[in-house]
């Protein structure tokens, strides 16, 4: 794990701002806090900060050269099977210095050139720049783990880790995108490639970008395969998925530095830690937490699998101070970001990185394997669906007799709504009928013509038409929310941490077959994930107060973003408590505090965050204590 940054003017000759670059790179020292460097020539530079995981020693160091110092890297990541591929590249004359995997990367390039993303298995982000084409090549790993975010006037590239870091650049202008905040409000989260901020894109999952003279242009190198094959047994299916598990678990136990697990208890986490005590010789550190006056189920379970698997098992139970925790949130995040999830994972990874430096971790498999009850309830809508559409839109108009945010009044307008739509608005914090309630007019009027929703339905159409309507959203929200939020969480709150966390369950390869194995074997008899279940059978067990302050705030009314009464209304509603309107209050106040920490503040002030959040602190009392 790493943190990358540098520019590049491409249609001339104009010097590179090293100045700039180590800046950027230093904003990113949570990323790499065991060093820095830079590499400048002419109209290029690449900085790096690192974090040590293999080959801890001077070869490892980057920006990293071949041999002849024609290519350059810099590099945030981890390949698997790199050993293999090194010795490969040894067999046809390559000749290594060091013993790292960014070495591998090189080599791999001066031997395919842009095809070598083909041979790349792993979580990468990379900037490379080839001295005698004058080309950079930017890359990002398949399923989005790694994060890159990049600024092209047409003149000069630029690009980072992370958005915080990019915004330190006078040419990266500060203007938010007005769609973003409708995404945003919607989904939690700004998807990619769209960022908060005008002119600024985040390099998709799956793809690179080349830079040379004559302009930049994107490419796709990779998709996840939506059609599923009919040929196989059940039983081929289970062995198949244990075998690839069992690959994808052991090439990430490779590091030079103490690894160990996060273990919730539940089924993604416990298969991990199973596998990866399958795996060793020694007994696996184990992290869990729970929180003050809550239910401990979940750590009653994550014990339990402890003890069976014989795990060195951690457990901390701590009283969340939200409102500490906040500021530094909100700036780690360099978007709006909503996920309540978020602060959890976060106190997580703090107390794993008091053992390791290296942590493997279960998300993802409810994205791959069907585990989100949205699946099941499309199951049950489906009778529903065969009656014609003017039926089913006449039943969903008798929604308008029940007041409020019903429930009864929630099922009732799904019924008219198609699968994917019915999906989307149980997924969303905003749909469009609470989205245009809450932004303003003069916004309202800027986005008349554009839909959140559009993107999500053409990805769902397009799997659809091979794998059918309700496997389809499976594709959809592994191809959405799952990089977009799930990866985002898990990857930014372990960063702040200097915490690398690998994601064995989305390796490429398991998703391809996963996606390949027939829905009934991910949901059957109600319950999801089922073949996951069953391949590893044999290894486990057998059994907002602070909305108002922020949202009050005289900048929050000033943006024109939303709607002070639509706001209102969303905030003294009677269903606060029911789990949408908690959602929406906590979007709109990280929407705010971004704003706060991001736009209100001087350029300069972005490399650290708010020493304290902006309003009247001393008045409130954190949320976990009330």
């Amino acid at each position: 794990m790493c943190g990358i940054a540098g520019v590049f003017h491409y249609r001339d000759s104009s010097p590179a701002d090293r100045d700039l670059v180590l800046r950027q790179t230093g904003v990113l020292r949570h990323r790499g806090p065991d060093d820095q460097d830079l590499w400048c020539e002419g109209p290029v530079a690449l900085g790096q900060r690192r974090l040590a995981i293999v080959d801890l020693s001077p070869g490892g160091r980057q920006p990293m050269p071949n041999e002849d110092g024609s290519l350059w890297v810099t590099y945030n990541g981890e390949l698997y099977g790199w050993p293999e591929i090194k010795s490969w590249l040894a067999a046809r004359g390559h000749r290594f210095r060091g013993h790292s995997d960014t070495e591998a990367l090189l080599h791999l390039y001066e031997e395919h050139e842009l095809g070598l993303f083909e041979h790349l298995r792993g979580m990468f982000a990379f900037g490379l720049y080839d001295r005698g084409r004058r080309r950079l090549v930017l890359g990002r790993d398949r399923l989005g783990i790694k994060p890159l975010y990049y600024h092209d006037d047409g003149r000069r590239l630029a690009f980072a880790s992370e958005l915080k870091a990019l915004a330190l650049d006078p040419a990266v202008p500060r203007e938010v995108d007005p769609r973003a905040i409708a995404d945003y409000l919607t989904f939690q989260y700004v998807p990619a490639p769209g960022t908060i901020l005008k002119g600024v894109k985040k390099l998709p999952p799956a793809h690179y970008l080349v830079c040379e003279a004559n302009g930049s242009r994107v490419e796709r190198y990779w998709s996840l395969p939506v059609e599923p094959e009919r040929s196989g047994s059940e039983e081929h299916y289970r062995e198949r998925l244990r075998a690839l598990l069992a690959e994808a678990v052991r090439m990430r136990l490779v590091a030079d530095v103490p690894l160990g697990a996060f273990l919730s208890g539940g089924i993604d986490s416990s298969v991990v830690v199973a596998l990866m005590c399958q795996a060793v010789g020694e007994p696996v550190k184990t992290f869990s937490i729970g929180f003050e006056e809550q239910d401990f189920s979940e750590l009653t379970h994550a014990r339990r699998v402890a003890q069976h698997l014989g795990t060195d098992h951690h457990e901390l139970i701590v009283r969340p101070r939200a409102l500490e925790l906040l500021p530094r949130l909100v700036w780690h995040l360099d978007e709006p970001f909503a996920d309540p999830s978020m602060i959890p994972t976060a106190y997580l990874s703090e107390m794993a990185r008091r053992h390791v430096t290296v942590a493997l971790s279960g998300d993802g498999g409810d994205e791959g394997h069907g585990g989100y009850t949205t699946y099941q309830w499309a199951r049950q809508y489906a009778g529903v669906d065969r009656v014609p559409q003017p039926l089913r839109q006449i039943a969903a108009a008798g929604a308008r007799w029940l007041h409020g945010d019903h429930a009864l009044g929630r099922k009732l307008r799904r019924v008219g709504l198609s699968v994917v739509d019915r999906h989307l608005d149980v997924m969303s914090y905003f749909p469009p009928r609470d989205l245009a309630r809450v932004l303003s007019p003069a916004l309202r009027r800027e986005l008349a013509a554009h839909d959140p929703f559009a993107a999500a339905r053409a990805t769902h159409a397009r799997a659809a038409a091979a794998a059918g309507d309700i496997p389809a959203l499976l594709h959809l929200d592994a191809s959405t929310y799952m990089i977009d939020a799930v990866l985002v969480k898990v990857v930014r709150a372990s960063m702040m941490h200097s915490l690398e966390v690998r994601v064995p369950l989305i390796d490429h390869k398991v998703m391809e077959f996963v996606a390949s194995m027939p829905f009934e074997h991910k949901v059957r008899g109600g319950v999801g994930k089922w073949l996951l279940r069953e391949c590893v059978r044999d290894l486990l067990p057998p059994e907002i107060l602070l909305a108002r302050e922020v949202l009050g705030d005289a900048r929050a009314r000033e943006r024109g973003w939303l709607d002070p009464r639509g706001v209102a209304d969303v905030l003294e509603a009677p269903g606060l408590r029911d789990e949408r309107r908690v959602r929406q209050v906590w979007a709109l106040v990280c929407l705010e505090l971004w704003a706060q920490t991001y736009l209100d503040r001087p350029r300069e002030s972005l490399e650290r965050p708010l020493a304290a959040l902006p309003v009247g602190t001393s008045a409130l009392k954190d949320p976990a204590a009330a």
